[in-house]
């Protein structure tokens, strides 16, 4: 993919966040029979901005972007989205990586946005650093835990991703997988609000899923990478794309 088209890709990302959300009319089409289904969209969104390159940093680099994953069509279990009228939906975030010793980089990020504010971040580990041109990939592993504050629900996400790429000169192929864990809980605000099943506030759902990725990051500018990437998110196809700032 051209820098055009990682160009696109992003503004593309960034504007579906105004056309609709992962968070749906939540409060109106909540019910017991669709609370796990949204919990698993949920979570490959958030899981999916974990990786882009299996190189770490290394002491002491850093690295502020933005990243983000965009989703093309909701679970089909998912009534809460797909009654909202939600087609595609992404979740952008303001993300930050440091260099660590030992091959370790710790990542933060966050965001506020359609009243919920998402935080987090994780540590990641190179498993491989290659030289410049190498047959063999950078290779890394990380872990990463979330946490979704919204007028009507509270969400926790965990994850854990392993990640390849090439260390080509300006251009860095990558592909990864990860396993996402996702806890929704309805909030107490839910009960001053018509629900589609009332007795459902207070309840939980658990859901688990994968997620796998390839992509391209390219560094056609000193100290500015972009990337972009294709993803199934528990088997639903989606994009994934970044921008940064990197010393």
């Amino acid at each position: 993919m051209g820098r055009k088209g990682l160009l696109v890709l992003l503004a593309v990302l960034a504007a579906a966040p105004a056309r609709a959300t992962a968070f749906g009319d939540f409060v109106n089409q909540v019910a017991a029979a669709n609370l796990k289904p949204f919990a698993l969209d949920l979570g490959g969104v958030l899981g999916g901005a974990a990786f882009h390159s299996g190189r770490t940093l290394g002491f002491p680099g850093f690295d502020v972007g933005v990243a983000g994953t965009l989703q093309f069509r909701p679970d089909k279990n998912d009534l809460i989205l797909r009654d909202s009228g939600v087609h595609e939906f992404g979740v952008p975030l303001i993300q930050a990586e440091v260099g660590l010793p030992c091959n370790f980089d710790v990542i933060v990020h966050g965001v506020a946005a359609e009243g919920a504010r998402i935080f987090g971040g994780g540590l990641r580990y190179g498993v491989h650093k290659s030289s410049v041109l190498s047959i063999l990939p950078d290779i890394a592993v990380s872990a990463f835990g979330d946490k979704v504050n919204q007028t009507y629900f509270s969400a926790t996400h965990y994850s854990a991703n392993a990640a390849a790429s090439f260390n080509f000169p300006v251009l860095h192929p990558y592909i990864g997988a990860g396993w996402d864990y996702t806890k929704v809980t309805v909030g107490a605000a839910s009960a001053a609000v018509v629900l589609a099943d009332p007795g459902i506030v207070g309840s939980s759902a658990i859901a688990r899923g994968s997620r796998f990725t390839a992509g391209l990051d390219a560094s056609p500018f000193p100290l500015f990478h972009l990337y972009g990437a294709y993803s199934v998110l528990h088997g639903i196809p989606g994009l994934e794309a970044g921008l940064g700032l990197r010393f």
